[in-house]
């Protein structure tokens, strides 16, 4: 399979961000993020291997491997609130203990999910066309991110049973979580729409 030279940029510019946050990880005996760069690995080759017949578009590429890099960033950048994941960058509530909004957690969560819910409406589309509703295909891509969503919070729930000193949270940190991950894909999707419109326009 050939790529384009875009597609190729990123694919490079991912590997390589990868090997140094595993060098680094694996150098500090970070399990939970070894794991992590495990699952980055894992989502590019089946991105890149499936490349002929999803034809994903670059930006969507683009945004994912800027997650990645966010990520990995966010277990290993210090700051004062401890890891860069911890960092609390503005308090528009604060309930006490992980009850608190806003913080570099959420906003990487929010990111993700408006790219992965930009994923399936890509998909959806390409499958369906435009032979169907498009309030239903940008429902079904909201909730299909959301599903991605609920399977990375069962996979942290193995990292709290498994991995000693984890840095996932508790109660409040995975129901803030959600709540980003779905705003991130309901906004992202009902932005397509729009900005379909205004260009139709």
């Amino acid at each position: 399979m050939t790529f384009s030279k875009s597609q190729f940029a990123i694919l490079i510019f991912t590997a390589l961000y990868t090997i140094v946050f595993a060098v680094f990880y694996i150098g500090q005996l970070n399990m939970e993020f070894i794991g992590y760069v495990g699952v980055i690995v894992f989502i590019f080759t089946l991105l890149y291997a499936t490349l002929d017949k999803t034809r994903i578009p670059t930006y969507i590429l683009a945004g994912l491997s800027l997650w990645g890099l966010m990520h990995m960033m966010g277990g290993s950048v210090q700051t004062a609130d401890g890891v860069l994941y911890a960092w609390r960058i503005y308090p528009f509530y604060d309930g006490g203990g992980e009850f608190f909004i806003l913080k570099f957690d959420q906003v990487v969560h929010g990111y993700l999910y408006a790219v992965v819910g930009l994923l399936f409406l890509h998909l959806l589309r390409q499958y369906f066309g435009n032979q169907h509703s498009q309030l239903l295909v940008g429902f079904i891509a909201v909730m299909a991110a959301l599903g991605v969503s609920g399977v990375n919070e069962m996979i942290e729930f193995i990292a709290v049973l498994t991995v000693p000193d984890n840095g996932v949270g508790g109660y409040f940190n995975l129901m803030l979580d959600m709540v980003f991950n779905f705003a991130g894909a309901l906004l992202a999707v009902i932005g397509f729409y729009l900005f379909k419109f205004v260009r139709r326009g």
